[in-house]
């Protein structure tokens, strides 16, 4: 299923052409067609307590078939829901091929979601199986449906009373099992992700989920058959649509080695383990290039890195210029979302400009077009990016959520049907986008995208909130992160303490990364004519006091 390298990026996307699809598909397939090699490399693991581990494929198509076992005695089957939250252990990637091998839906959460937020994902999904750590477990008590096995990985510390341990399940399990192959249209995973209004998004994408990273392992992440001794490291979460792309799905289509570390964000640890281990290929949000910029660069042997990558945020061009010069990489900046794949990207062979977004991705039909009539927009006029469908990457849809589904596409005065990404950008002369913003109000702060609302429901569940609105704020370090306005009620103080006790409320409330780092008191919110909270005015007023503050 592999493509060759890109050497001319136009050539390529004038002649580009998919591998033919297979009737049926399952991810496994994948490893056990690499463990026909016994030492190709597949995964290296450490830790922030100095631990490691490396995994062959061979030794990963063995332990997911005995976990696939073990999660069938337990009553999985093909089409349930499997609950994942797991933090940055080998665990993830088995039970991912464990799960594909059963042909169930895998449900990636966070670690740092609160019991509310995965009521609401258990309630939506009604799961037939959760698997995570024991100082997980005690977030999910009185949670769990009726039937619904629990299922823990021995990793770190808690008590996980009631719960099965899954490798002592493995270890009794068949190494044999008939994987189940699934049709394009059979769902496989349920990312959840943030929306402008109301509950989250389950974006629903289907079991042939890896094969829409085709032409981002060979083009954007330059892998290929000869790509035996890259070891590629992304950073990002297990339960974000990146981890599948640069620690799971992206590099082993290639047979590529995965590099994943657990343990909190260190810039001085992250160069050192980019050393140590001979990483050749990093991926992480921009923020953290930012951080490690803040670092001695130049004291780390840094030659064996190759390519630097980054997605879901847009870096400053300084930024990205220095990194490079420090590096010696190229620093390949991409645009895609959860919903639609990275569509857009900066590649090995092509000039880097940075600050862009980059070319559309080969075999991705993505532009800049009219908000309403989608029709193409000429070079330099700001418009919405849309791909036209159908293509390969696009998710099935949001899960029972059908409106919501309908409301991202538009239909073209021609009758093409188009998605709508809510972003807006431009193109330049020779076909460059280059970001400008949402077309909602979702913020994006260091990589995780957080929705608005979230954050608002949050804080005016404190009794003396009478109104919040939450938008993004320029932020040196992180990008832009969230600030809240906030209207309290008649005697209360808006003073720094009542931002610290609302900051710390906002945290037990919802994942502690969604929380308000800037409040700032207001008598009124601006609102329209018809009472609408305008949260475009506080979010260009932020963007003016950083222009100002600048100068």
């Amino acid at each position: 299923m592999l493509l060759p390298p890109m050497v001319d990026y136009h050539e390529t996307a004038r002649a580009h052409r998919r591998p033919p699809p297979p009737e049926r598909f399952c991810f496994a397939d994948i490893v056990d067609g690499h463990a026909q090699d016994p030492e190709r490399q597949a995964l290296i693991w450490t830790n922030a307590e100095g631990a490691s581990k490396r995994f062959t494929f061979a030794e990963i198509a063995v332990l997911s078939k005995r976990m696939a076992n073990a999660l069938r005695a337990a009553g999985v089957a093909r089409g349930d829901r499997v609950v994942v939250m797991l933090p940055r252990i080998p665990e993830w990637q088995i039970a991912v091929t464990a799960l594909s091998r059963l042909g169930a839906i895998v449900v990636p959460c966070l670690t740092m979601l609160t019991r509310k937020d995965l009521e609401y994902r258990i309630g939506a999904t009604e799961p037939a199986a959760i698997l995570t750590v024991p100082g997980e477990t005690a977030k999910f008590e009185g949670l769990v449906p009726e039937g619904c096995a629990r299922l823990v990985v021995p990793y770190g510390q808690g008590e996980a009373a009631g719960w099965t341990d899954v490798h002592a399940a493995m270890d009794g399990a068949s190494e044999e099992i008939a994987s189940e192959r699934m049709a394009r249209e059979d769902p496989g995973y349920i990312y959840f992700t943030s929306g402008s209004t109301g509950t989250p998004k389950g974006v629903t994408h289907s079991a042939w989920f890896a094969l829409g990273f085709i032409e981002i392992a060979a083009y954007w992440f330059d892998m290929n058959d000869q790509s035996k001794e890259d070891v590629c490291w992304g950073t990002a979460d297990t339960a974000w649509g990146f981890n599948a792309t640069s620690t799971l799905m992206g590099p082993w289509l290639a047979g590529v080695c995965a590099f994943v570390h657990d343990g909190p964000f260190d810039p001085k640890m992250r160069l050192q383990l980019i050393q140590d281990w001979g990483v050749t290929i990093y991926a992480a949000a921009a923020s953290e290039y930012r951080w490690m910029l803040g670092e001695d660069v130049a004291s780390f042997d840094l030659t064996k890195l190759r390519l630097s990558i980054t997605a879901g945020e847009s870096l400053d061009a300084p930024t990205a210029e220095r990194w490079m010069r420090l590096s010696g990489t190229k620093f390949l900046e991409s645009y895609g979302q959860t919903e639609s794949f990275m569509s857009i990207a900066n590649f090995p062979c092509t000039e880097i400009r940075p600050g862009s977004m980059g070319l559309p991705m080969p075999g991705f039909p993505v532009d800049v077009v009219h908000e309403e009539t989608c029709a193409p927009l000429p070079p330099g006029e700001t418009g919405a990016v849309a791909l036209k469908c159908p293509f390969d990457g696009l998710m099935l849809g949001y899960w029972r959520d059908p409106e919501r589904t309908e409301a991202c596409f538009r239909t073209a005065a021609d009758g093409s049907r188009w998605f709508m990404t809510g972003d807006l950008a431009r193109k330049d002369a020779d076909g460059y986008f280059w970001y400008e913003g949402r077309a909602d109000d979702v913020i994006n702060a260091a990589g995780y995208r957080i929705g608005p609302a979230e954050v608002e429901g949050a804080v005016m569940s404190h009794d003396a909130v009478r109104e919040c609105a939450c938008v993004a704020s320029p932020d040196e370090k992180r990008g832009v992160v969230v600030k809240a306005f906030v209207v309290l009620h008649a005697g209360h103080v808006g003073d720094e303490a009542m931002a610290r006790v609302l900051q710390d409320h906002v945290k037990a409330q919802t994942a502690p990364y969604k929380y308000p780092r800037k409040i700032e008191f207001l008598d009124e919110l601006p609102k329209t004519v018809s009472g609408k909270v305008q949260r475009r005015v506080l979010r260009d007023l932020e963007y003016r006091r950083a222009r100002e503050a600048a100068v």
